[in-house]
């Protein structure tokens, strides 16, 4: 049930802190705890990885001033099928080093996607008022996709590649501290200009990650009101509105990956200027004689410079993904650190209710706008109040408060005299069954649809609901009866059809308090009838709140309550209020003149 009156929604966005990535960092970590086994394993591989390609390297140009520059060419051979060998286990130990980060990524995104669903589940209704579905949607899945995609990229990398560069850094500085002098240059000139553009794309991926958000609420109103759209041929309209969206988005990514390019080319630039420097002082000091280089010297140094440029190239070239999982993943968390709908303190479980309902002195107010004032309303076990009034009167508004869905600004709502707001949540929603204007059924079967209603019902108690619906006739015609799947919300069914198995759902509930909200407002006269006589079945023995328009379907009510801005207006049975020939008799004979 949502807000009929409440006005344009304000949406939300979370303020993504830029630079702040450290936390995030410290908890994606948190969520790797439980791999710890295999990210150590990861650890030895690499570690066994790096240390062969260290002494290969060496003994490469160990090679070269022994052996080619001696001819010694069967010892050259014997050397060189030894080390084939030695590189073709290394390269088996780097497979199943990426197969275990790809299952550990995998195991993450999986844990953390299970934790951003839970979180949706149990977050207040004022949460998704004020932030768009389709946001809330790429959030769960791009997001969460990104944060995945990073993890298998870039972990390997990053995680190989610090021991790499650690590796091959000592070995360097072993080798020749000369020359590993001006690699720590050009290595230090990288890092100053990546760490100073890195600051400026982590916003500009913030830009972009919101911005797909819009772009995925654009696209999910667009399918949903599809319909719409086609018969008030707003195509043009929307596809103006879409090519807006979409170039914001372009150029907001063209943006983040135009940034984040820049670093590879610069880094490139480094290195090649170490590689000519390298080459041209080991070069003075071989002809010089100076020192203990060699050319064998110069070779190994070279393709230590490589593995120990090579990590730190890639992790630059990836510095967009990095940039972008960051900013993912605060996305992410901001969604789970949304705080849950919490029961009161001191609430208390509440299995059984007589149903008796009060309205006492009850204001409400959607963020600054009032919408209910100083409500009195009063229902004994087993009576019928019906709502009746403008559209934005605030009728749905006084159900909402009934099943605690929104927080009250004022007054009391008792069951039993009971505080709802001190009931637990599970148990007050359990006594209260809802039947919407909009019926929502679920893509699974008509069987499982209306078994929402108790979870423990049997195909015997299911069918006894349809019959009491009314629904069970079209469900046997359905090729598959009860075990029809729905999808897409059922709109294979018609209106009238969706709503019976409502009506069902709410039979096999059997909740004492019944609320109806409109619920023959959208079906044909034929179908009509079989929903109020379904609903008169559904009332029987209940505290019913019927909402409606239609005020002939409300004629019998114990005791009519008419809303208007908020406000009650007048009360009564149906015979004092057409007596009263105040608003409720203008609105009713204004029905009536318009039927006849």
């Amino acid at each position: 049930m949502q807000l009929n009156n409440r006005p344009h929604r304000n949406i939300h966005r979370e303020k993504i802190t830029v630079g702040n990535w450290r936390p995030t960092v410290k908890r994606l970590w948190h969520y790797l705890a439980d791999s710890q086994k295999r990210l150590f394993i990861v650890f030895l591989l690499t570690i066994v990885t790096t240390v062969v390609t260290i002494v290969g390297t060496r003994i490469n140009g160990i090679v070269i001033d022994r052996y080619i520059a001696h001819a010694r060419l069967q010892t050259l051979l014997a050397v060189c099928a030894a080390m084939a060998g030695v590189y073709v286990i290394a390269s088996v130990f780097v497979y199943f080093q990426n197969s275990i980060i790809i299952k550990v990524a995998q195991t993450t995104s999986t844990q953390i996607r299970h934790d951003v669903f839970a979180n949706l589940q149990h977050l207040p209704m004022t949460y998704f008022d004020t932030h768009d579905n389709g946001d809330v949607m790429s959030r769960l899945t791009n997001d969460v996709d990104n944060i995945n995609t990073a993890l298998m990229q870039t972990f390997v990398q990053l995680f190989t590649g610090i021991i790499s560069i650690v590796g091959m850094g000592a070995a360097m500085l072993w080798l020749s501290p000369v020359l590993f002098a001006i690699t720590l240059l050009a290595t230090g000139a990288t890092y100053l200009f990546s760490r100073g553009v890195a600051r400026v794309t982590h916003q500009a991926f913030a830009t972009q990650q919101s911005a797909l958000g819009s772009l995925n609420t654009q696209i999910e109103e667009s399918v949903s009101g599809k319909l719409v759209v086609q018969l008030f041929d707003h195509i043009d309209a929307t596809m103006t509105h879409f090519d807006q969206t979409n170039h914001d988005y372009t150029q907001a990514a063209f943006r983040a990956q135009a940034l984040s390019s820049i670093i590879g080319p610069f880094n490139n630039m480094t290195n090649n200027v170490a590689y000519v420097l390298i080459t041209a002082v080991g070069a003075v000091s071989i002809l010089g004689h100076w020192g203990n280089i060699t050319v064998g010297v110069i070779f190994t140094f070279l393709i230590y410079l490589r593995n120990f440029t090579g990590p730190i190239n890639n992790l630059l070239d990836l510095i967009n993904t990095l940039q972008l999982s960051l900013v993912s993943a605060q996305r992410v968390f901001a969604l789970i650190d949304e705080p849950q709908e919490q029961d009161a303190a001191n609430a208390r479980a509440l299995t059984h209710t007589a149903g008796n309902v009060q309205f006492d002195h009850v204001s409400f107010a959607y963020h600054t706008r009032p919408i209910l004032t100083d409500i009195n309303l009063t229902a004994h076990s087993g009576d019928v109040i019906a709502l009746v009034g403008p559209t934005g009167a605030g009728k749905t508004t006084i159900m909402n408060l009934l099943t605690n869905l929104y927080p009250l600004q004022a007054g009391r709502v008792l069951l039993d005299g009971i505080d709802v707001t001190t009931i637990k949540r599970a148990d007050l929603r359990k006594l209260i069954t809802v039947v919407q204007q909009e019926s929502y059924l679920f893509t699974m079967s008509i069987r499982d649809n209306i078994r929402l209603g108790r979870p423990t019902a049997d195909d015997a108690a299911i069918i006894a609901a349809a019959k009491a619906a009314n629904a069970h006739t079209f469900i046997t015609q359905l090729p598959d009866g009860y075990d029809t799947i729905l999808s897409e919300n059922a709109h294979s069914l018609s209106q009238g059809q969706r709503q019976l198995l409502s009506i069902a759902r709410a039979f096999i509930t059997q909740a004492p308090i019944l609320v109806l909200d409109e619920a023959t407002a959208a079906i044909d006269s034929n179908t009509e009838r079989l929903v109020q006589s379904a609903m008169a079945k559904l009332m029987q023995d209940k505290t019913s709140f019927v909402i409606a328009h239609r005020l002939s379907t409300i004629q019998a009510a114990d005791q009519i309550l008419v809303i208007d801005n908020g406000q009650v207006i007048e009360s009564g049975t149906h015979q004092s209020l057409l007596a009263q020939n105040g608003f409720y008799a203008r609105l009713y004979n204004s029905q009536f003149e318009t039927r006849s």
